[in-house]
């Protein structure tokens, strides 16, 4: 017998199950190198992230869920590579066919996971189904904008792949695993697919967001995110129009029309001159997060001048953006819209009629005015200003040489350039009433602004200043750039406002200050952290300065602004409107009387406050002081949250499906054919 061929797995002197079983045997053993592959790579992602990011407090936690959880994900991605497996097996025939084949497989699921890594390096936080809220340009600008390579990037890489390949070449010649545990380990991973549901660790086991999102295996929750996103839940026919709700609703054709009744909270605060209407500015500033801003912020506040600023305005400290990312928030501040599907924007040429502060104002008088640094096509925002028949628009084409632009090029310029640009423009153009828009860029990776040495200089400084030990001060400088970056935004406003002050519609001007979200590259602490923003609005017509632990949120900001303008200076607004926010709440005690949702990514509706509740996906939490949030099981606040939540997905499924929003007679007073 000796020197006789060996039978190869589809050698066809073997009878096919032996042939299928042989083909499993192969398959089991190649893919133990993806096992050490992921293993490897969730060594250098840990070790990586301790390097540039916090250790949490939970570490072993967090290491023990990671295990479990990424167990899981192997075994239900064994199940969906096989059948690639065995269809490439046919393509490449041969003793190194089955080599080969699962080389292939093994080599794109593992860059795609630790491309996954590498973005969670940057972001601190998961990708999901936001992926596909882009175009390949954004995705492709931001990328650019954002990743940097270095050591930890090409070793993220570098090894597991290595690691990868050295193991798949050693099995593919050495048998260690009988084709039984094969065969248990793919059953094993079928009935996970069947009915094991996801493999995501419940975030209540953890102490912080970032925590969660550490153990999270990247590619289980974006696989997650996009089924999701595929395949969204349906609330049924039933829930087309809310059965109990806050509003008396007019017209079932118009899922989101009401009566106007928002009451002038904002007056008793002003003095008024009836003749001269007030000019209006928002200051929307890129990542502005409570965490770091603000009395009693959590990190440490880095913000010295909007925190004096806030001392002498009306200042809510515990406010919401009502979105995660940029996408949605001027439709939300300037006309409390609601989401559609992946943000009101995204509609482009088929927004249907809708009202706004802009379009509004624009009608009594005012000049609409606003600026960016970054590209106006960016989140589609052109294209929602140009519906609100805007004067003026300024975007990254409109600077000339004489202004900085940000590293990278891709986000424009930095926000002292923008601000410049914004009083230049009303020192040329000095008529009022205005209503001026500024979004700034610059707390956005890469953290990287003019004179950055400067601002790391004060970071240094600032820290001293807040009585930081050396062990915490080391902890911090792993965000250095970051910091440094906050205090050159806080500084540019102080410059903004310096400059303001010497121009004569300042004394009749109401500033209103604002994060679109909170930047999440500093690690979060809860889900909530990201959307918890200041409100600080100051003008030099103020009678008195209040200080807010109320909740209100970026929804609640036109339906009050324009009840006061209407009140006080005779602005005549619509008696209907489709608001989704409800009004500022000005009570100063901690307490919540609101009720609305908030998109985390622009693919992504799964966040809901309703009084001191918040509802994220399937937990429910109890909001506490400082907005912290406590896991709770209450069975009928579920359900109840769950419900009016249900309803208003419902009513805004119904806006995507009809596109209505008020009727023709009240967009045609603002909007008067020509």
């Amino acid at each position: 017998m000796q020197g006789m061929r060996n039978p190869a797995p589809d050698d066809p002197a073997k009878p096919w199950p032996i042939r299928f079983r042989d083909i499993l045997v192969r398959f089991g053993n190649l893919s133990l190198a993806l096992l050490l592959a992921f293993l490897s790579a969730r060594v250098v992602e840990m070790a990586g992230l301790a390097l540039i990011a916090e250790v949490p407090a939970d570490i072993w936690t967090v290491v023990g869920r990671t295990l479990w959880t990424d167990a899981l994900f192997y075994l239900k991605l064994l199940a969906f590579i096989l059948p690639l497996f065995l269809l490439l097996r046919l393509v490449f025939r041969g003793q190194r066919a089955d080599l080969v084949s699962y080389g292939i497989i093994g080599t794109a699921v593992l860059a795609a996971c630790l491309l996954l890594v590498n973005y969670f390096f940057v972001a601190r936080v998961p990708l999901g189904a936001d992926l596909f809220g882009y175009s390949p340009g954004d995705i492709l600008g931001i990328a650019r904008a954002g990743y940097r390579i270095s050591l930890l990037s090409i070793a993220s890489l570098v090894i597991p792949l290595a690691v990868f390949w050295t193991a798949l070449v050693y099995f593919g010649t050495h048998t260690v695993l009988p084709w039984r545990i094969v065969f248990a380990a793919l059953l094993g991973g079928i009935l996970l697919i069947a009915f094991g549901g996801t493999v995501l660790p419940p975030r209540t086991a953890f102490k912080s967001e970032f925590s969660y999102g550490m153990a999270l295996n990247k590619g289980a929750f974006f696989a997650a995110d996009t089924y999701a996103y595929l395949m969204p839940h349906d609330p049924g026919p039933g829930a087309a129009r809310p059965v109990v709700s806050r509003f008396r609703y007019l017209d079932p054709e118009y899922p989101f029309l009401r009566e106007e009744n928002t009451p002038d909270v904002l007056g008793e605060y002003f003095r008024i001159d009836p003749a001269r209407p007030p000019n209006i500015v928002f200051l929307a500033v890129e990542g502005l997060g409570r965490a770091f801003s603000g009395p009693d912020a959590y990190l440490g506040s880095f913000t010295p001048f909007l925190d004096e600023l806030a001392g002498k305005s009306l200042y809510w400290e515990n406010f919401l953006a009502s979105q995660g990312r940029t996408f949605a928030s001027l439709p939300s501040i300037l006309g409390s819209l609601p989401f559609g599907s992946r943000g009101f924007n995204d509609l482009g040429a088929r927004m249907p009629r809708h009202l706004t502060l802009l379009s509004i104002l624009k009608r009594h008088g005012y000049r609409t005015r606003f600026y960016c640094g970054n590209s106006l096509d960016f989140d589609n925002q052109r294209a929602f200003l140009e519906r609100q028949n805007i004067d003026l628009m300024v975007g990254m084409d409109d600077y000339d040489d004489s202004y900085y632009r940000l590293p990278g090029a891709y986000w424009g310029y930095a926000d002292r350039e923008v601000l410049q640009k914004a009083l230049t423009t009303q020192r040329k153009d000095p008529r009022t009433p205005y209503v001026d828009y500024v979004q700034t860029v610059s707390m956005h990776t890469p953290y990287s602004v003019p004179g950055q040495a400067e601002y790391l200089r004060r970071f240094e400084e600032h820290m001293d200043r807040l009585g930081f030990t050396e062990a915490v001060k080391k902890k911090y400088r792993q965000y250095r750039n970051i910091y440094s970056t906050v205090l050159y935004t806080d500084a540019a406003l102080q410059y903004y406002f310096e400059e303001q002050a010497r121009l004569p519609s300042y004394r009749n001007t109401i500033f209103l200050i604002t994060g679109d979200h909170r930047l999440p590259e500093i690690p979060m602490s809860t889900k909530i952290d990201r959307y918890h923003v200041p409100l600080i609005i100051y003008s030099p017509m103020l009678k008195r300065a209040a200080r807010i632990k109320s909740i209100s949120s970026h929804l609640d900001i036109t339906p009050s602004l324009l009840a006061f303008l209407k009140r006080n200076y005779r602005v005549r607004t619509p008696d209907k409107v489709a608001w989704v926010g409800t009004g500022l709440d000005m009570e100063p005690a901690f307490r919540n009387i609101h009720s609305y949702p908030m998109k985390h990514t622009i693919n992504n509706l799964i966040d809901y406050i309703s009084g001191m509740y918040f509802l994220n996906d399937s937990t429910l939490f109890a909001i506490g002081r400082n907005m912290d949030l406590e896991p709770i099981h209450d069975e009928e606040k579920m359900k109840e949250l769950r419900a009016e939540f249900e309803l208003y997905k419902a009513m805004n499924a119904r806006f995507v499906k009809e596109l209505k929003l008020i009727p023709g007679d009240i967009h045609a007073a603002y909007f008067p054919a020509r």
